[in-house]
């Protein structure tokens, strides 16, 4: 691991955290366990690359590649099974799984649990919220009865969150989230266009206040349905479907087009990214990208207090990172931190 553009005092930091991340997996996924990764992010989010990139790197420097991976399109259970057998481990893409916010994480848990009580489950890094009781309720049977369920809370307020609805059967274990493993990343080397760049998020987790008119406003696009990384990943999935007898080259195939589309995902969010000097974004896992940048960010709340979570647990003392309550006090701290750049 290099430093790259990293202040020496944030890659001490970092390195710390990703020993941090990396002895808590290393206790949960023992050594010669096939492995299955699920819920592979078919879409343009970097920070969802992000996550699916460091849990790769840590199986690829530490175990093995996994026997299985899947997008929820090419999810097929019985393949699965048959990969990693009753012993194997099986991996969920962290992020926000288990509330009704992105209920589609939170049904395959429950269809896997169900379907496999014999293998270790890992929830790998996740925000632990939930939109009101009845989402309480529904998160506290996701995973039954099955008693070796593993879920990593990436900061102490999802922990505690996590404790309060799930079962005592299910271990909540605190963790950074998955992207503190990830190395130092580049910055291009030409002028930003711009002073201030506002990566801002319009989904259901944001908070719909207005941004100010006056700077670069932009969020991560689409992924294009009909990209050569996208297409290969699809034909792979389908020759994997329809050979079982070459199961595992297939499976490798598959895998090798999921990095292909993350790479692809990561370059592109770089590039964005290096267009301005100081970015200001109320999305999580941008923050942790501009830590590994050197980059100087903003960061604004999200609705459920997801974003102030992580930066009190992990990323506030990185020098380059700040924190704001409100689009006009991200604006002037971004304003004095390009003067200074």
């Amino acid at each position: 691991m290099t430093r790259q553009h990293m202040p020496a005092e944030d890659f001490a930091l970092l390195q710390t955290q990703t020993g941090e991340v990396t002895a808590i997996l290393d206790t949960y996924i023992p050594e010669g366990r096939p492995v299955a990764i699920l819920q592979f992010p078919l879409d343009g989010n970097v920070g969802n690359h992000m996550m699916w990139l460091a849990i790769s790197n840590y199986l690829a420097e530490n175990r093995s590649h996994p026997a299985y991976v899947a997008h929820e399109w090419d999810f097929d259970l019985a393949a699965m099974k048959r990969a990693i057998g009753e012993e194997g481990v099986i991996l969920f893409i962290g992020g926000v799984t288990v509330s009704r916010l992105w209920p589609g994480h939170a049904e395959v848990k429950r269809t896997v649990a169900q379907a496999c009580p014999h293998n270790r489950l890992i929830s790998l890094p996740s925000t632990m919220l939930f939109v009101d009781e009845e989402d309480r309720q529904a998160a506290a049977t996701i995973f039954g009865d099955h008693d070796d369920v593993i879920m990593m809370a990436r900061d102490p307020v999802s922990g505690a969150s996590a404790q309060e609805v799930f079962p005592a059967h299910i271990s909540v274990v605190t963790s950074h989230d998955s992207t503190f493993m990830l190395p130092p990343q580049s910055r291009g080397s030409g002028r930003p266009e711009h002073d201030i760049i506002w990566l801002a998020r319009d989904d259901q987790e944001g908070m719909g206040t207005s941004v100010p008119g006056n700077v670069h406003v932009f969020d991560w696009p689409e992924l294009g349905t009909g990209s050569a990384s996208v297409l290969a990943a699809r034909a792979s999935m389908k020759f994997r479907r329809q050979f079982p007898a070459l199961y595992k080259p297939a499976n490798a195939m598959v895998g090798a087009s999921y990095r292909g589309i993350t790479r692809h995902v990561m370059e592109t969010g770089r590039r964005l990214m290096d267009e301005g000097k100081v970015l200001v974004t109320d999305r999580l896992h941008p923050h942790v990208l501009a830590a590994l940048r050197g980059q100087p960010c903003v960061l604004l709340p999200d609705r459920f207090g997801k974003n102030r979570a992580v930066w009190e647990y992990s990323s506030r003392s990185y020098s380059t990172i700040h924190w704001a309550d409100t689009p006009e006090e991200a604006l002037a701290r971004a304003r004095e931190l390009a003067a200074a750049e």
